[in-house]
């Protein structure tokens, strides 16, 4: 047979993908000479407005008229920024209305003391000092006094120098649902800035120190469009009062520049000026340096195109204030049950805390509390607010704001997930080895389903390749990141190599045969979609006399050329072998042309093309719809969940009643079922991913009826409950013995009747065996009796015990019985009755 022809096409790809993993494109790479222009005047641009942010004081960004205390009114005023001038016609009259909303939050976290504001002092509870964490939870939209729309805004006249894209059609960002979920990645600064606060009449104070801040929000509107926006902003912290103001960045907002005009106060402005003045001028001079190599945009809220842009496309601008929570800590109480200086030692646990987990040596600390964060979202563009949903607008049983874990906890929760991820794949590793073990010889290979196998090696290849792209760029998971990449190599070569002997040794099933007679006593049936066999003509040995009938007629008589079984058992290619080799002997093929088989390495191709595109899909389902995006995981699930449906379908093809080992089947289905029981039912997983309880019971559900039907298969057969014309024919191994059938051959060879059996055994046995006799024969292979039941002529077999009695004997179409452990041992090795040595088939 020629060898099969590989796909080019499915080659080239996957040399491309090594390419791209090999080469991949730099963090730093040159662009055109036009891009660094646009680089050029945007740096320019910065510098006029670090400028403005120098030059200004508090007060000066009054957008509303206010009333003075004589009765009059006062202008409004405005900045030289984009975005905050008057020409650009944002809705800066809720810029108050935003303020307001944001020192409630504050007041209400920090609960008032005998009638005082602690907040509005800096003297408020123990707050978090490092915010860096991830939250989540629910918003709430509130439309804004101003109505704004498209048709607000020419963006051509505001910001002449930058060619927009897509400005005359709805803004990306736009919430329009009334409510949805968010989540809040927070990273700050290590470094903290100390300063003088104000005098007390200029509150609300800001508590003395500050820090710079970056943060990172997933906004999804589930009521609404149905999409999900992903943001960066960027802005301060005050620990001590643990206020976060954080602003986005574009084109046509230069928010981070204006960002201390809209603090709540005189005190909050002054610090962040401070803070800013110097931080901002470092970046500003940095890109200046590297202008011609490092063109990503500074401060930039796209996270999908972080470059300069000469073409870019307009969306919704956000302000954020947001407040984090005290946490919920024990206060210590002394011998009387009173508390010991219970603000001084949340104070001082909590700094505890705070240093072990950024510094850990080992220090006995308790369990680190949540991180909680209420927050504010205003669009002065589109004009609407985003307001975690809890208290006290809400009740907590509807929501209780932005609740989740600080950086080193999330961070040690993933670390944690990987090792015991490792240590599940390293436990089908085991698995799979002792499998390999019990399947070793080309009868038992035969019985183990190819596409179970390919099921667990996709997903064992794909989390190689997630595990090995993730480990070059892993900081603190690096090492858990490495024994997961081992562990599912290992589970990966180990399955490969299993599957390829698989493959070796299933290959003459799908192979193209030549004519063939059937074995001598086997008891199929040719059907009529089978092409007959044409006859193997025999020279006769003296041509010159009339021989008989029966000699000179074609008939199935022995070759002079000896068939020997091979090792795969394919007796059907061994016969065309010995056919061709006999000098006059022709055959028939069944077709023309021969079929051309796919090799191991090809399939492995399509293997590992078909992983690349799920991986791809999974990744970009991120950015669905949340329908969609759940119906997808849930039917990858349910796909790869599936994986013991083959080994049910070959079962009952091949009428096999069991191919591989229980503690495989039961080990496998519960250490797959392990990672995914962790994200559809651990509310506080490491990705947040919304939980589904329903979802992973009905996958469960599924996986232990699998498991069902192969114990079924093997206690009561394989094709148990299926119509016969569904199944090709098959040897029954377990059939039932009537007396009725011995004229016709029906009973094994040698079967009689025991001898000095009492009546009561005799009656009990006709109980048990439903009315029939007890025979008895020596097993060929462990030389122990062998009782069977035999059914007497004219009954019926009436018990279910019955059923399971004839599992206990095997008998083969040559007609031998034997114990059922008995021959499945021995078929193991050899399809060969060890009595006459006839062809047996597989099991």
């Amino acid at each position: 047979m020629p060898p099969a022809t590989q796909n080019p096409a499915g080659a080239f790809l996957f040399i491309l993908f090594l390419l791209w993993l090999l080469f991949p494109e730099g963090e730093y790479r040159s662009q055109s000479i036009a891009l660094s222009d646009v680089a050029v005047g945007r740096i320019s641009r910065y510098r006029d407005a670090l400028t403005v942010l120098n030059t200004t004081k508090w007060g000066d960004f009054s957008p509303a008229n206010k009333t003075t205390e004589n009765g009059g009114s006062t202008a409004a005023t405005f900045l030289n920024l984009t975005g905050f001038r008057e020409q650009d016609g944002f809705a800066w009259r809720d810029l108050d209305t935003f303020r307001k909303k944001g020192l409630r939050l504050s007041r209400h976290a920090v609960p008032p003391v005998d009638g005082r504001h602690l907040w509005d002092v800096a003297q408020g509870g123990a707050i978090w000092t490092n915010a860096s964490g991830t939250v989540h939870g629910e918003w709430v939209r509130r439309p804004g006094s101003e109505s704004r729309g498209v048709s607000s805004y020419n963006l051509t006249k505001n910001v002449p120098s930058v060619e927009w894209i897509g400005h005359k059609v709805e803004w990306a960002r736009n919430v329009t649902g009334n409510s949805g979920k968010m989540m809040l990645r927070l990273n700050g600064n290590r470094t903290l800035d100390h300063y003088e606060q104000l005098s007390v009449d200029m509150a609300p104070l800001s508590g003395g120190i500050i820090r710079s801040l970056r943060g990172t929000a997933t906004i999804e509107d589930t009521t609404g469009s149905g999409l999900n926006w992903e943001m960066k902003l960027w802005g301060v912290h005050w620990p001590r009062q643990g206020v976060i103001l954080m602003t986005t960045t574009s084109e046509k907002f230069e928010g981070i520049f204006a960002l201390p005009h809209l603090s709540p106060g005189p005190d909050f402005f002054q610090s962040s000026q401070m803070l800013l003045n110097r931080t901002l001028a470092k970046v500003i001079n940095r890109k200046e340096k590297l202008l011609y190599v490092d063109q990503r945009m500074p401060w930039n809220s796209d996270i999908e195109n972080p470059m300069y842009t000469a073409y870019p496309s307009p969306h919704c601008e956000y302000i954020m204030y947001a407040q984090v929570h005290p946490p919920l800590l024990r206060t210590t109480h002394d011998g009387n049950g009173n508390p010991v200086s219970p603000v001084i030692s949340m104070e001082d646990t909590l700094q505890a805390i705070e240093s072990e987990l950024q510094y850990p040596i080992g220090a006995p600390i308790p369990k680190v509390p949540k991180l909680k964060i209420s927050a504010v979202i205003y669009s002065p563009d589109c004009s609407f607010f985003l307001e975690t949903k809890g208290p006290p607008d809400h009740p907590p049983g509807e929501g209780d704001h932005l609740i989740g874990m600080k950086k080193e906890v999330h961070t040690h929760q993933i670390k944690t997930w990987l090792l015991l991820y490792a240590l599940v794949v390293f436990g089908q590793v085991r698995l799979l080895r002792d499998q390999m073990k019990e399947s070793f010889t080309p009868s038992t290979m035969g019985r183990v389903s190819f596409g179970t196998i390919s099921m667990m090696l996709i997903v064992d290849g794909m989390t190689f390749t997630a595990a090995a792209t993730w480990v070059s760029s892993a900081a603190a998971t690096f090492l858990p990141t490495l024994a997961l990449m081992l562990a599912s190599f290992l589970s990966m070569t180990i399955g490969g190599s299993f599957l390829a002997k698989i493959h070796e040794v299933q290959l003459p099933e799908s192979r193209p045969r030549q004519a063939q007679t059937p074995a001598s006593g086997e008891a199929t049936t040719q059907t009529s979609s089978t092409p007959t066999p044409t006859p193997i003509p025999i020279p006769p040995l003296n041509t010159g006399s009339l021989l008989p009938g029966p000699v000179t007629s074609p008939s199935y008589t022995h070759t002079h050329t000896p068939i020997i079984v091979p090792s795969d058992q394919d007796i059907g290619a061994e016969v065309a072998e010995s056919a061709a080799a006999v000098p006059g002997l022709t055959t028939t093929p069944h077709s023309s042309s021969p079929i051309q088989q796919l090799t191991f390495q090809a399939i492995i191709g399509r293997f590992i093309l078909f992983s690349l595109c799920v991986s791809f899909l999974a990744i970009s389902s991120s950015t669905w719809y949340p329908l969609p995006r759940s119906i997808f995981l849930n039917l990858c699930a349910v796909i790869y969940l599936s994986l013991w449906v083959p080994q049910i379908y070959r079962n009952t093809i091949r009428n096999c009643r069991r191919a591989l080992a229980w503690p495989f089947v039961i080990g496998q289905s519960i250490l797959r079922l392990l990672p995914i029981a962790y994200f559809w039912v651990k509310e506080d997983n490491f990705l947040y991913a919304n939980t589904d309880i329903s979802a992973f019971v009905f996958l469960a559900g599924w996986v232990w009826i699998q498991v069902v039907v192969l114990a079924a298969q093997q206690i009561v057969g394989p094709r148990f409950g299926i119509p016969g014309d569904w199944t090709p024919d098959a040897w029954d191994y377990h059939p039932l013995l009537r007396e009725d059938n011995i004229e016709a051959g029906g009973l094994p060879i040698g079967l009689v009747v025991p001898e000095e059996r009492s009546s009561l055994d005799r009656s009990t046995t006709e109980k048990r065996s439903g009315g029939g006799g007890v025979r008895a024969i020596d097993c060929a292979i462990c030389r122990e009796v062998l009782e069977v039941s035999v059914v007497k002529a004219g009954d019926e077999e009436s018990t279910v015990s019955s059923v399971f009695a004839r599992r206990m004997y095997m008998v083969t179409p040559c007609r031998h019985i034997f114990h059922t452990a008995c021959l499945e041992s021995w078929l193991r090795f050899r399809l060969q009755c060890p009595i006459c040595r006839e062809e047996l088939p597989p099991i």
